[in-house]
């Protein structure tokens, strides 16, 4: 073999061994990441928010999913609890610490947003200017080490929590996995009697297969957009035929008081509205359809 042969084959020996050394040490430069907190998102079973200026939101994770406890009482929307769980895992991009007299200078001695993720106490205060993260505290944290550590974390999170109290109510029409006793509308009504449903008045040209999947339509129906505080005003809004649909569900999925939507036009769009709570769940005119009309089975497969 040729010296400059051999000159190859030892520099490529030397690759070899380099390489095993980073493949067999691949944390060896790797950078320490640091989190908000050590709770995991799916440990939290209740959250509460404090959002200075525009109120306060409890929500209760239960066996069916979480729901809103404050300030109605409705199913949460599950993709909005997500975003705030997470809170709890955020990646701490740095930490500092400051003495009480300089919290101010962070908008942290009176947050705009404080957030109970079970007994934990987290608060955000405002951006940085530069990185555009926000400045938030972990309280427990604080009050264990006994000094005021500032955590920077994604500043997104501080928008999803002061969103429209619209975002947090679930779309859906009615509660995950409720069990419907009956519906009423028009001059319609559906009983279920002994696991059958019973339409009355009886219309044989409707078959059970129709009204299994009028059932479904109802179970899986989500509104586009919901609305809250709505005024009970309806002077100048155009009402559907069939004003009046109304839902029993069983005691143990809703109280003994049925759910009655109201139905009014508005534009293209059609309101839902709860008269009992003052919130309306937008959908489409098909949807609508749907939701009072039998529709052969066949239409809906092809």
């Amino acid at each position: 073999m040729s010296r400059e042969a051999k000159t190859n084959f030892i520099l490529f020996i030397i690759v070899i061994i380099l390489s095993l050394i980073t493949w067999l040490q691949p944390g060896l430069h790797q950078p320490i990441i640091n989190y908000l907190s050590s709770l995991k998102s799916d440990e939290i079973k209740t959250i509460i928010i404090e959002r200075q200026d525009i109120g306060q939101i409890k929500l209760t994770k239960k066996q069916n999913g979480w729901f809103m406890q404050e300030p109605y009482q409705l199913p949460a929307n599950r993709l909005r609890v997500d975003t705030i769980t997470a809170l709890a895992e955020k990646r701490s991009y740095g930490q500092f610490q400051v003495n009480d007299n300089e919290l101010t200078r962070y908008q942290l001695d009176k947050p705009q947003i404080a957030i109970w993720l079970n007994e934990s106490k987290f608060i955000i205060g405002s951006d940085d200017p530069i990185s555009q993260q926000r400045y938030a505290m972990n309280i427990d944290e604080n009050i264990h080490s006994g000094k005021n550590t500032i955590h920077m974390i994604n500043g997104t999170v501080f928008y999803q929590l002061r969103a429209s109290l619209d975002t947090f109510i679930s779309p859906d029409l009615l509660p995950a996995q409720a069990a419907i006793k009956s519906i009423s509308w028009s001059d319609k009504k559906l009983t279920i009697n002994n696991g059958h449903w019973q339409l009355s008045p009886d219309n044989p040209e409707i078959s059970a297969d129709s009204i299994a999947q009028f059932i479904q339509f109802w179970k899986k129906a989500q509104a586009s957009r919901v609305e809250t505080n709505v005024s009970l005003d309806i002077d100048n809004s155009e009402l559907v035929q069939s004003k009046i649909i109304s839902i029993q569900l069983s005691e143990s999925d809703h109280s003994k008081a049925p759910i009655d939507y109201l139905i009014i036009q508005d534009g293209k769009q059609i309101k839902l509205l709860r008269t009992d709570i003052k919130i309306a769940y937008w959908i489409t005119p098909q949807m609508l359809k749907l939701l009072t009309a039998f529709i052969p089975v066949q239409q809906t497969s092809s």
